[in-house]
């Protein structure tokens, strides 16, 4: 890793020159891809390897450097260098082959009858070393596409604890303002106790809701600690509760928005289309059916003889002339008592194919299915969020200032208020937490599309 810094807008400002670490987590880059034709990625140059050391994390600073740091990741980019490496060698025919002998050795060691020096070479039949070098490019590109899918879970992980962060700090933010309106319920229940309009248990409820509410502040820092220490797990950084994130890429109004990640069918129809250009899955099982494609090629191949060629140089002791010797040898992979197995093995390709092939399609299908899923819940989630958001929070909030009103001007009960107020503070939290859950639904759908990393 790379020990010089970078400031947060010297981050940024790369990310900006360079895609390949921006993990299209913008929601508005998303949403875009709904309204406008999907294109190729074009090939972006290598981010400078440091996510640097600012001074506030983002979203895609935490990705870049889980995907970065993960040792899984880079064990198996090694193997994707070897077997690039290992394709290149089956590129050249096989070693020749030097030999030297000595004929007709006399019995007393005096003498020898004849000399002799060969060179050979093996030659396969033509199309047999291609055939060799793309099946370890076919394995090659199987495993680069499972590097892609761990990063791709690896990203969804991140964005899963990413989202369940915003939403613990939200939860102790509610709770920090409960603790503030709970004050003023004391304050008002003393109030009304010294004055003989109210009674003693009113002041010990409230109180003991402010302890409530302590409690559970403790228990949500407790849960934001873990949380950091799941990023920690999976970034391979030292983040902590005193971490500063900077959630700006979640934008609740542009969530609400009914315009905006409006999904129809035709729009769910280019995602699935979209997702069977891209998932990694499917492009691990294309790369296997080549590779099995390739194999049968090769049991084919076989039936054909490979040529060798030997050349010879004799030196006869006891003549005048030496002489050469030339020869040509074909294997015989036809022979009734051999060629059985080469018939097997095409059948047994076949067969690998027909497979892989049906398991190709059914994946597609659950695929399908998947996307329509997400889509489906997303959907509800946005109705549900502007729900909490347009209904059920200005009600419920009006609802507990008459409550407190009425309990000021002893119109009403002190429990009358303590019900509307629990019933603003539940609003509030579901409202948030259907944010968190379509937010999750969208690292879903990226996760299911493979929109979320550019390969």
């Amino acid at each position: 890793m790379v020990s010089e810094a970078f400031g947060q807008n010297g981050f940024d400002s790369y990310l900006q020159k360079d895609s390949v670490y921006r993990f299209n987590s913008s929601l508005k880059a998303l949403d875009s891809l709904l309204t406008i034709q999907t294109k190729e990625s074009k090939k972006d140059t290598s981010f400078y390897n440091s996510y640097g050391n600012a001074g506030v994390f983002t979203l895609n600073q935490l990705l870049f450097a889980a995907v970065s740091n993960n040792p899984d990741l880079a064990a198996i980019q090694t193997r994707v260098d070897a077997a690039g490496f290992q394709a290149e060698e089956k590129s050249y025919l096989p070693d020749p082959m030097f030999e030297f002998e000595l004929d007709d050795i006399m019995s007393d060691f005096k003498g020898v009858g004849m000399i002799n020096f060969y060179v050979s070479q093996m030659f396969p039949f033509p199309g047999k070393l291609e055939l060799e070098k793309g099946l370890v490019l076919n394995t090659k590109a199987m495993i680069q596409s499972e590097r892609i899918s761990m990063a791709v879970d690896i990203m969804n992980m991140i964005k899963m604890n990413y989202y369940d962060l915003f939403f613990v700090n939200k939860k102790i933010q509610i709770n920090q303002d409960n603790q503030l309106i709970i004050k003023t319920f004391i304050a008002g229940a003393e109030a009304q106790y010294t004055v003989g309009k109210g009674m003693q248990q009113e002041v010990f409820k409230s109180q003991i809701e402010m302890s409530r509410l302590k409690n559970e502040e403790f228990i949500l820092i407790q849960q934001r600690k873990n949380i950091f220490s799941e990023l920690g797990k999976l970034t391979k950084v030292n983040v902590n509760e005193n971490t500063r994130i900077n959630f700006a890429d979640i934008d609740t109004e542009y969530l609400l928005n009914r315009d905006n990640f409006d999904i129809d069918n035709n729009k769910t129809e280019k995602l699935i289309n979209y997702a069977f250009g891209h998932r990694a899955d499917l492009k691990t099982l294309k790369s296997k059916i080549l590779m099995n494609e390739t194999d049968l090629e090769m049991a084919k191949i076989n039936r054909l003889p490979d040529f060798n060629i030997k050349l010879g140089y004799k030196i006869f002791p006891y003549l005048e002339n030496n002489a050469f010797n030339f020869m040509v040898g074909v294997n015989i992979p036809f022979a009734p008592w051999s060629s059985g197995k080469y018939d097997y093995a095409i059948k047994k390709n076949q067969v690998i194919i027909k497979s892989t092939t049906e398991e190709y399609d059914s994946r597609r299908n659950d695929i399908k299915s998947e996307i329509t899923s997400i889509v489906n819940n997303m959907n509800s989630l946005k109705e549900t969020m502007n729900f909490y958001y347009g209904v059920q929070i200005p009600q419920t909030e009006n609802t507990m200032k008459s409550a407190q009103y009425s309990y000021e001007t002893n119109m009403g009960g002190f429990l009358d208020l303590l019900d509307a107020y629990r019933m603003y503070q539940e609003a509030k939290l579901m409202f948030y937490e259907s944010v968190n859950m379509y937010l999750k639904m969208i690292a879903e759908l990226e996760k299911a599309t493979g929109l979320n990393l550019k390969n």
